[in-house]
């Protein structure tokens, strides 16, 4: 008979703290996009065959819209890596809690004295 709860699978201390040198090691790579000094512009750059003909109408020509495309692509990364950046927040969390739960199933505690909090 097997278990359908998924259980956690108990990774040695030093596995679980490479994982973590490994994260801190992407931290690098994922914030690059902060660091760009090309300025962003939030929106996209489709291009079109024609223009719409309306009055007001803010359509460019490809000629324009290709100077507008370097920052809008720009933005984007610099959301992507935002978006990136939180992911990889919540897995370090995790891997944290991990290696605390590992350090605190050291042998003579009791189990009421692993489960209480630390102050």
């Amino acid at each position: 008979m097997y278990d359908k709860q998924p259980s956690m699978t108990h990774k040695p201390l030093s596995q679980l703290r490479r994982e973590l040198a490994a994260k801190l090691a992407d931290l690098n790579r994922l914030l690059q996009p902060a660091f760009e000094n090309q300025p962003v512009l939030p929106g996209v750059v489709t291009l079109s065959r024609h223009r719409c003909g309306n009055a007001g109408c803010r359509c460019l020509s490809k000629e324009e819209a290709g100077s507008f495309r370097p920052r809008t692509e720009a933005y984007q990364r610099l959301r992507q890596a935002r978006s990136n950046l939180g992911k990889w927040h919540k897995e370090v969390l995790a891997l944290i809690d991990r290696i605390e739960q590992e350090r605190r199933s050291v042998e003579g505690l009791s189990e009421e004295d692993r489960k209480r909090p630390l102050r």
